[in-house]
């Protein structure tokens, strides 16, 4: 029995700890509260020169209503700081290479490789070159950003507070006090994205770390097989409605799709150098997962960023009108990268010429996917290889300049100073050669053994119209207005689908791709800077990049897969997508349409497909496998009886995919080693090699080198049929609760706080874990990394996890949009989280369960429509 005073006590200990959590509960929702929008009544910001309307439905989707463009960007630009300021600060943060000024020496390192790409510099290069009109909508999206600033100067959220608290920023409860928004913070976002989607340099550093590992360049080209014949091919050579290059049918073969082949780079590297590209390639990545852009977790060959869309002529709809999909596959942070709004001119005119729905990102103005009253399009990856490594020399009498063509030349050398929270300012000295910024200099490894590489990319070498592009795609109205608004776009190279409410559809892929003067150099391993025999010449012409208009088939489809055939007379890129989403979407296309036409909820249906064509293929191969195990006979047996969807309630999809996940790792750990199979194993390569390696039992990548005994096909995928069996055993229990979801999962995460492993903060900021349907190669491109199963070399301290992380989701699809050009208003749309990124706001997650459903809310269009779903109106009204 407790004594009176010992009772006494723990009332009192009860007493103080409810007293501190109702203290810290109100503190919270105190902080929060004040950094909800404000939906309704009036507001007064300076600079406005009309008034302009911001109205909301009940699913948070926002219409801007204003009688100029500038009263449009700079509503625009309120607006997303309102919602999504945190979001945008990482985001401008991570683009600049001044995270460290927020979270110290755990982001220095990634401070150092953006600063060394110099993305600020090249946004202030393309502001340079920017039009008047281009300027006036960034500068008053900037305004009305730091209308906002202005307005919420001592009551920041949270994330402001326990950073400037953390960091030393000062600012107290107020939160410290964000630098004003700036035209180049807006520029400098395009480049982060280009980042994320534009180039193939994880390829050559993981191709540079396996030739080391392996000692042979054969075995490494064996982990990059070719692209699959019979794939499909998006705009093939002649073929009818087809433009650019390759319409014709003459052009003379002069690349490859892919494969192994001779690229003429430079000598195979050492061990160490292999170790400081791979330590190069994942400070690049962790930029990427810090910000949410991608949340692989682990460079290579594959991180999961792809997409899906089509469009289909009227001959195949049930309506007789155009349609159109679109789902890109982005990292699925929280909030969602994009933010959904309507640009609307209260009297479209000349003057006025924007009336226009979609998506945008937070810190940019524009829609950046969506229709207008005439046109509407989407866009998936396009994969070209604009990034080349040039190895270069240094003058051995002069250590400040580099060889060029038996010249001696100095380095470019740019002065950087880091304010580090908690530390001491750091300084380096980024050194540039006539080929882009030495990016080996930001490895403390590849310093240290005197490497000397050099980035060329599309991206930050010339002047881009980007964000001018998306201006003019907003207003154009018609297909030649479509192809003039990309003709302006320079990076991430998209495959660009377009319907428009005539019925036409269309394709087209802009971009700046570079041609090579070696047409030996295919962009997978470095190549020799001081030669002068592997520079770039120029730049594809845009008129000979792909494209499709109205082709006979009425159907246009991409997914990542290869954009053009062997004849096309330029090289583009060869890593592309294996072909499979984009096979079955034109299979589930072609049969909706032979029944009657394709209708919208069919379009939505198929977007939600999670048939995993690759499967089949595995399968068949290991036919004769004869399991060990009671587990391992009830996995294979499940497999072998499985129809090929990963459903949440999927016992065959759940066996597949760990079986799958074995016998890769079965296959590539033993020569590849961890710290580098980390990086391989799950991507569309490793699938691809692995069905090609099931057909060649006597390869030597059957056989770990490490063991006295000699492995087979049979040997490997056995103990992988065993070892599967046990894994979703000790995981998951017993058999019958072995489904996809209780294995395939997703996080909705905040890429900084939320990352922070603290239960209260990670309760605060993020979403889940939800059980969610789809698998990396469905159309429902639900995609994952199996890094987190593998040890980190980057931290000793990181226990590897096991299948639930193995198959945690990082990346997918981003946003969901169909439409019917005949009914403007029929438009069905659902983003990842919702729109707020605020905290306890009822749209910080409210879109979730539609997003793992399926399910798509109505975007509003027309003014009619509009207004009746209309649900709160703010004002903005002209400062006096």
């Amino acid at each position: 029995m407790l004594g009176p005073l010992l009772r006494g006590l723990l009332r009192l200990v009860v007493v103080l700890l409810l007293v501190v959590v109702v203290a810290v509960g109100g503190l919270l929702t105190m902080v929060t509260a004040r950094a909800l929008p404000q939906t309704s009544g009036s507001l007064a910001l300076a600079g406005l020169h009309h008034e302009a309307s911001i109205f909301r439905d009940a699913n948070g989707i926002a219409q801007i209503v204003a009688d100029d463009p500038h009263d449009l960007f700079m509503a625009q630009g309120y607006l997303h700081a309102s919602e999504r300021f945190w979001q945008m600060e990482v985001y401008r943060r991570a683009g600049a290479g001044t995270l460290s000024e927020l979270f110290g020496t755990t982001t220095l390192k990634q401070d150092e490789y953006i600063r060394t790409l110099g993305l600020t510099q090249a946004a202030e290069r393309d502001l340079e070159n920017m039009s008047p009109t281009g300027l006036s909508a960034l500068q008053a999206y900037a305004d009305g950003v730091n209308a906002w600033l202005a307005a919420h100067h001592g009551n920041l959220g949270l994330p402001f507070v326990m950073v400037g608290l953390k960091a030393g920023l000062g600012g107290g409860l107020g939160g410290y006090d964000p630098k004003p928004w700036t035209t180049v913070d807006s520029a400098t976002f395009a480049k982060l994205q280009a980042l994320v989607l534009g180039g193939n340099l994880d390829s050559e550093v993981f191709r540079q770390a396996a030739d080391a590992r392996l000692g042979d360049r054969a075995l490494t080209d064996q982990l990059f097989p070719a692209y699959p014949a019979g794939s499909p091919i998006e705009v093939p050579t002649g073929a009818a409605g087809a433009g650019g290059a390759g319409a014709s049918g003459t052009s003379i073969p002069a690349a490859t799709v892919g494969g192994a082949v001779a690229t003429g780079g430079s000598a195979a590297v050492d061990a160490a150098t292999a170790a400081g590209w791979l330590e190069l390639g994942r400070v690049a990545q962790s930029v990427l997962a810090t910000t949410g852009l991608d949340r692989a977790g682990a460079f290579g060959p594959d991180r999961g960023i792809g997409s899906n869309d089509w469009v289909v002529g009227p001959t195949k709809s049930a309506s007789g009108h155009a349609l159109l999909a679109n789902d890109p596959h982005l990292g699925l942070e929280m909030p969602s990268v994009w933010i959904m709004n309507g640009l609307h001119c209260r009297t479209p005119d000349s003057n006025c010429p924007y009336d226009v729905v979609g998506v945008s990102f937070p810190s940019v103005p524009a829609v950046i996917l969506g229709h207008n009253e005439s046109i509407a399009w989407g866009a998936t990856n396009v994969g070209p290889d604009v990034q080349d490594l040039f190895e270069e020399k240094v003058d051995p009498n002069d250590p400040t300049h580099y060889l060029f063509k038996g010249q001696s030349v100095p380095f470019e050398v740019r002065h950087e100073v880091f304010k580090v929270a908690g530390a001491a300012d750091v300084a380096i000295d980024v050194r540039s050669t006539g080929h882009g910024p030495v990016i080996s200099d930001t490895s403390d490894r590849l310093k240290a053994i005197g490497g000397v590489y050099a980035l060329r990319w599309a991206a930050t070498t010339e002047p881009d119209h980007i964000l001018e592009a998306f201006l003019d795609l907003d207003r154009a109205t018609d297909w030649n207005g479509f192809r003039a608004a990309l003709a302006k776009y320079g990076a991430p190279s998209q495959n660009f689908v377009y319907a428009d409410v005539a019925g036409h559809i269309g394709l087209q892929v802009p971009g700046l791709i570079p041609i090579r003067q070696d047409r030996a150099d295919l962009g997978d391993r470095p190549v020799p800077g001081w030669t002068g025999t592997h520079e770039w010449t120029g730049y594809v012409k845009y008129d000979d990049l792909p494209r499709l208009y109205d082709p006979p088939s009425g159907i246009i489809a991409t997914a990542n897969a290869a954009a053009v055939d062997a004849k096309f007379p330029y090289f583009l890129g060869r890593e592309w997508d294996p072909g499979y989403r984009v096979a079955r979407i034109t299979e589930l296309l072609t049969a909706a349409a032979a029944k009657g036409g394709v209708t919208r909820d069919a379009m939505s249906a198929i977007q939600m497909d999670t048939f995993v064509a690759r499967a089949p293929l595995v399968i068949d191969r290991i036919a004769d496998i004869i399991p060990t195990t009671d587990d391992g006979r009830t996995l294979l047996a499940r497999v072998r009886s499985w129809k090929g969807r990963c459903d949440v309630d999927s016992l065959g999809c759940a066996a597949y995919m760990t079986l799958e996940s074995h016998v890769l790792r079965g296959l590539f750990d033993p020569r590849l080693g961890l710290d580098i199979a980390r990086d391989y194993v799950g991507s569309t390569e490793s699938w691809q090699a692995m069905i090609a390696l099931l057909d060649q039992r006597a390869s030597p990548w059957w056989n770990d080198p490490a063991t006295p005994a000699a492995e087979s096909e049979s040997s490997v995928v056995t103990a992988a049929v065993d070892g599967a069996g046990a894994d979703l055993r000790a995981t998951l229990g017993d058999p019958s609760q072995w489904t996809w979801g209780r294995e395939h999962t997703i996080t909705f995460e905040e890429g900084t706080l939320g990352g922070s492993g603290l239960p209260v903060i990670t309760w605060y900021f993020n979403a889940g874990p939800f059980p969610v349907a789809g698998a990396a190669g469905a159309i429902d491109n639900t995609y994952y990394h199996f890094s987190a199963a593998y040890p980190d070399p980057a931290d000793p301290t990181y226990e590897p996890g096991g299948l639930r992380q193995a198959f945690d989701v990082t990346n997918g699809p981003s946003y969901r949009l169909d439409i019917d050009m005949g009914d403007l208003d029929s438009g069905r749309i659902v983003i990842t989280t919702g729109q707020s990124g605020n905290p306890f706001d009822r749209h910080y997650g409210d879109m979730i369960p539609a997003w793992l459903n399926g399910t798509q809310v109505p975007l509003p269009f027309s003014p009619g429509a509009a207004q009746k779903a209309t649900v709160s109106t703010l004002n903005l009204t002209p400062s006096p």
